[in-house]
């Protein structure tokens, strides 16, 4: 392999079945011959009206030379046709129409500090925008639910759609099936999930036990399309849990033992590739390539995942897009700010306030007083400081605590900059901060309005999720 590694994997960007845009990692240079064309180019112009060029930049503005933010839809295809898509309802059944199961738009800030995946529940009516089909003949719109515009008119009618659903110009897309979906899964070697309580789905076919499993291929798959025997048995829970699965993948794919063996690593990248329909644009492995590099530092904490805000539509199957709570999101994705607002740049997502977390400060500076003032400063910032006892000497301050209260432990490790954590399993709610020589002052934290609203399920890729 190369020695310039392509440092972190293309981030994954799947939805609901997807994680296909961040596996590029480490020597992808050498292996650009193997990987060019694997990808299937869609020109979806005649829906949009919009032509995007192979040549030019996904990363680089070309009138300002400036990093530009980066916007794609990416869709999960339901089709029953092709490789890989056999076993999930015969096409006599469902025909050869397309529908986007699960789609995903994924906002990256133009400094690559930040990313949003914004899902967009199938179910959701709107109004469906006028679309020529595969004969090319025109339909009209109407209202509808949102999956119906890919079996109306493929990528580009969905295209369409989250364009007027949001007011947003969307350049990119990226499609991925059943199949492709499976191989994914397999090149990783399984994506680890968490069940609080053990289910047979026989719609699916997943049939696992309460706890964690590692899944891929078919079982993998089930997961992601599992609906009555998981959460409420909505679309709307299902999204959660392919959000969480996302998560994990994203976390397996960036981690050493994916990015450091080179063959691992190969196989995820043809797996992903393989699988992928996307514009023009996209299908350039070259662009594909400098999109990896530009991502290369964004972490699983500053990856947010979240649902379009909704409503019920009050026929007890389907909702309607909240627009009042959807405008603040769609002004973030459109004005490239951060979302939700937090208090400072290097805030990650947080959920739990400061007063509702419970703390017994440790000094381990081996200075004396350190530890009642450490204490006083927490308490400013609205910490429920319990209890502060002297401890052993410790080189970096350090936060132990009980992974159920993960939540509560990330909002302090990031006010009292806790660079060492240690999760130990029956601690309780108190966590314990033992303060070393780098203690300064606890940062302020910010937790946004917009986290109350269910139906958003904000949520972070380092979040560890366990599905009901």
């Amino acid at each position: 392999m190369s020695n310039r590694r392509w440092p972190k994997v293309v981030a994954a960007l799947a939805s609901g079945a997807i994680l296909a845009v961040t596996a590029v990692g480490a020597g992808v240079t050498s292996v650009l011959g193997q990987l060019e064309g694997n990808i299937t180019a869609l020109d979806v112009s005649d829906q949009t009206g919009n032509a995007v060029s192979s040549t030019e930049s996904v990363v680089v503005d070309e009138i300002t030379g400036e990093v530009a933010p980066f916007d794609v839809l990416i869709m999960g295809s339901d089709s029953r046709a092709g490789k890989g898509n056999k076993g999930y309802g015969s096409t006599a059944k469902f025909g050869t129409a397309e529908r986007s199961d699960t789609t995903i738009l994924l906002h990256v800030s133009a400094d690559r500090s930040d990313a949003i995946a914004v899902s967009i529940p199938r179910d959701t009516l709107i109004d469906l925008p006028t679309c020529k089909n595969s004969s090319g003949e025109s339909i009209s719109g109407g209202t509808g639910k949102f999956n119906e515009a890919m079996s109306r008119g493929g990528p580009g009618c969905t295209l369409k759609a989250v364009e007027n659903m949001t007011g947003m110009a969307i350049d990119n897309f990226m499609v991925i099936d059943f199949g492709g979906f499976k191989a994914i899964t397999e090149a990783v070697g399984g994506v680890e999930i968490c069940l609080s309580e053990p289910v047979n789905d026989p719609l699916s076919g997943l049939k696992l036990s309460a706890g964690n499993h590692t899944i891929a291929g078919e079982e993998a798959l089930a997961f992601v399309r599992a609906r009555k025997t998981l959460g409420d048995g909505s679309d709307t829970s299902r999204i959660r849990r392919q959000q969480a699965f996302l998560s994990s993948m994203v976390k397996k794919v960036l981690s050493a033992g994916t990015l450091l063996n080179p063959a691992a690593l190969l196989g995820v990248l043809t797996a992903t590739t393989e699988s992928l329909t996307a514009d023009p644009q996209l299908a350039n492995i070259d662009n594909l390539r400098q999109l990896a590099l530009s991502m290369k530092d964004l972490k699983p904490a500053n990856i947010t995942f979240t649902t379009m805000p909704w409503y019920p539509a009050g026929d007890g199957a389907n909702v309607l897009m909240n627009k009042k709570k959807a405008k603040p999101l769609l002004k973030a994705l459109k004005n490239d700010t951060p979302w939700p607002p937090k208090a400072a740049n290097d805030q990650p997502l947080l959920r739990t306030v400061p007063e509702n977390i419970r703390v017994e400060v440790i000094n381990g500076t081996g200075v004396q007083g350190a530890g009642k003032r450490a204490k006083k400063a927490l308490r400013q910032e609205g910490f429920v400081v319990v209890n502060v006892k002297k401890g052993d000497p410790v080189a970096a301050t350090t936060l132990i605590y009980d992974p159920e209260w993960d939540n509560s432990a990330k909002t302090l490790a990031y006010s009292a900059n806790a660079t060492v954590q240690e999760p130990v399993k029956g601690t309780g709610s108190t966590l314990q901060l033992v303060i070393g020589p780098d203690f300064t002052s606890p940062k302020e934290v910010r937790i946004s309005e917009a986290l109350k609203d269910k139906t958003a399920n904000i949520n972070s890729a380092d979040e560890n999720y366990c599905a009901s």
